[in-house]
């Protein structure tokens, strides 16, 4: 039994011992807590040109304020949008008094690193939402990128430098910038470095393309790149956009339809949107990460 100055961790609410002193009985109460469910942080470590890291020997560790680490390996395919899930136990020390409501508030100081082999890495944190950050039982999404962004503007420098030499053109890291739209294609840097695609080849950028149609299911095109997930929604009049149900055309007609596809190796994939009597939906859209 772990014993703490403000409790101890058992399953019952009050425990009361009784202990027996050189000078006579003396009755001590003390307050019990139930454990309390981890916090997980969860999300996809990819390496400086944005394709995720499937190196089984890397080490995924959030370190504390005070010094404690709690690591976990990266797994490759181990969930949609993900390749590391780290378990975070409300007494991981970040806080000073371990039993209050969370571990890792946004306020808080935490560091993730990287260790592949006997090097370790400083990542790259892209976008968060700290909204249940430390909450018991809670998931908070948070993807690492390895590399260097001398720049500051969330884009690695070596795919900046990829784009630029690509595009024969002179200038920094500096001239490509995440809210640019370098090839003229009619998306962002950013947007194209998340997506696999290339900011250099207005012909390359994601497109989805409705190729047909079976009975009453569009069929829509895409090319998938490894380690992107991939969902779609529907609209009637570009609107209000609604999650779709889909199935590749590979699969049965009675299976259940996929709310998201995440792709194992480059590949032209084409799927057959699921009809819904809710959302009758005739303009589609997919959202890749």
């Amino acid at each position: 039994m772990f014993t703490h100055l403000k409790g101890i961790r058992s399953l019952g609410r009050i425990a009361v011992a009784s202990l027996i002193g050189s000078v006579g009985l003396t009755s001590v109460t003390l307050f019990a807590f139930p454990p309390t469910p981890f916090h997980r942080v969860v999300g996809m470590v990819r390496d400086e040109m944005g394709d995720p890291l499937n190196m089984t020997n890397a080490v995924v560790m959030m370190e504390t304020q005070t010094g404690v680490q709690i690591k976990t390996r990266v797994v490759p395919n181990l969930a949609p949008g993900r390749n590391y899930a780290l378990s975070v136990p409300m007494d991981a020390g970040v806080t000073s008094d371990n039993y209050k409501a969370g571990v890792v508030r946004t306020a808080a100081s935490f560091r993730m690193k990287v260790q592949i082999g006997g090097v370790t890495y400083l990542p790259l944190e892209t976008a968060i939402n700290t909204a249940s950050l430390g909450k018991p039982a809670k998931t908070t999404t948070l993807n690492l990128t390895l590399g260097e962004d001398t720049d500051g503007d969330g884009l690695p420098d070596a795919w900046e430098r990829a784009v630029l030499a690509m595009m024969g053109k002179d200038g920094t890291i500096r001239d490509i910038r995440p809210n640019d739209d370098s090839d003229g294609d009619g998306i962002s840097n950013l947007k194209e470095y998340l997506a696999g695609t290339y900011a250099f080849d207005p012909a390359d950028g994601f497109k989805l393309d409705v190729v047909g149609k079976v009975e009453d299911r569009m069929v829509l095109e895409f090319l998938a790149i490894p380690g992107r997930r991939y969902a779609f929604q529907g609209s009637s009049d570009m609107q209000s956009w609604k999650a779709v149900g889909f199935r590749l055309v590979t699969d049965p007609s009675n299976a259940t339809p996929r709310g998201e596809f995440v792709a194992t190796r480059t590949q032209l994939l084409r799927i057959e949107i699921v009809s819904d009597a809710s959302n009758p939906a005739s303009l589609f859209k997919a959202t890749v990460q």
